[in-house]
């Protein structure tokens, strides 16, 4: 008896020190801040080193690729997003985020652009430069938005 009066007790005492604190209200949004840059791997064979197999499937003895750093990155629902993109690697990119209304954003070589957008949807989003689409001109260039709920 003693027991169950100790464990009505201790639960009066959460649920009363539940109501005197209250609901914390709904989460705020973050501002994140990502630092990209444009890079140009290369890969070419040494004198006598096998060639290796590129995308269309030929045997090939260079490859040449554009991509961003980092490759992805991850933020949560109503963050504020400010990617710091620095153009080192190319004449020029023309980045478009359609999930969020980024469009034809041009970043010139030596420049540094800040693109921002609210994640105000859950997913997976590509971020991509429509100057590099496909493998005729090194790309697809592209990098991923992760927007997980809190």
């Amino acid at each position: 008896m003693k027991l169950t009066r100790l464990w009505l007790f201790g639960l009066l005492g959460i649920f009363g020190l539940m109501l005197i604190i209250g609901n914390p209200g709904p989460v705020q949004a973050d501002e994140k801040d990502f630092y990209v840059v444009t890079v140009e791997p290369k890969w070419t064979a040494k004198k006598g080193e096998a060639p290796v197999v590129g995308r269309t499937g030929a045997k090939v003895k260079k490859i040449e690729r554009y991509a961003f750093i980092p490759g992805s990155i991850v933020v949560n629902v109503d963050d504020v997003v400010n990617l710091h993109i620095h153009d080192i690697k190319g004449s020029k990119h023309i980045i478009e985020i359609p999930a969020f209304g980024v469009k034809g954003e041009l970043i010139n070589r030596g420049e540094e652009k800040t693109i921002s957008f609210v994640a105000d949807k859950a997913g997976a989003f590509k971020m991509k430069c429509s100057n590099h689409l496909d493998l005729t001109k090194e790309g697809p260039m592209e990098m991923y938005i992760y927007v997980v709920d809190r």
